[in-house]
């Protein structure tokens, strides 16, 4: 009987396998029988001998290159980047220690209230909405504010955060916390879409 015309698919199937066919299996039966399983012995996949082989190869360079010459590691990399934030954090320390609330200015360049924004609707409008009316957390809008409403008041409200639940995001730097306070005074006396009812003791702006 003469033999069906093979596919480019089976052909190339066969290349990557190399497993034996059904009818030739009898070839390459081991001697093994588990409950009637029989185990054949065919060739490792050309495609994983490959693999193997190749990683191999790279792991031979790859010991050269970070261990018999020395070149960094993850590892290596890890302890830069943990030294770097330890300074980091000391710098912060550093600063908040010499933070005087009392000097903080009201911004009023085009550009610092831009830089607020952009803080300000990445990490504040999920509880105050985009344009300050308040959702979880009050109403920006307004003349009526809990915590006051003059710089220094919404500077530090920020920094320390609130007992209303508010966070401390002084993780932003004093400089940011700076832009996003002038941010959000400048919002006071706009019209958002839906305002939340006043909320504190009424208060004006300095």
């Amino acid at each position: 009987m003469a033999k069906k015309n093979e596919s480019a698919f089976d052909r190339l199937l066969k290349k990557l396998t190399k497993a034996t066919p059904i009818e030739q299996e009898s070839s390459v039966k081991l001697d093994h029988n588990f409950d009637g399983i029989q185990e054949l012995n065919n060739p490792l996949p050309p495609w994983w001998t490959a693999g193997f082989i190749i990683t191999i190869i790279i792991s031979v360079f790859y010991i050269f290159y970070y261990t018999v010459q020395g070149n960094d590691s993850q590892y290596d990399e890890f302890k830069r980047e943990v030294a770097k934030a330890e300074a980091q954090k000391k710098e912060l320390e550093k600063k908040e220690k010499s933070i005087d609330f009392n000097t903080i200015k009201l911004l009023t360049d085009k550009n610092d209230l831009e830089e607020g924004k952009k803080i300000y609707l990445k990490n504040c409008a999920a509880c105050h909405v985009a344009d300050g009316g308040g959702l979880v957390g009050p109403n920006l809008t307004d003349n009526t504010w809990i915590y006051g409403c003059d710089i220094k008041d919404v500077f530090k409200t920020i920094y320390n955060g609130a007992n209303n639940g508010m966070q401390s995001w002084k993780q932003l730097g004093i400089d940011n916390v700076q832009k996003v306070a002038s941010y959000v005074i400048s919002l006071q006396g706009t019209k958002p879409a839906k305002p939340k009812a006043p909320e504190g003791q009424p208060c004006n702006k300095s």
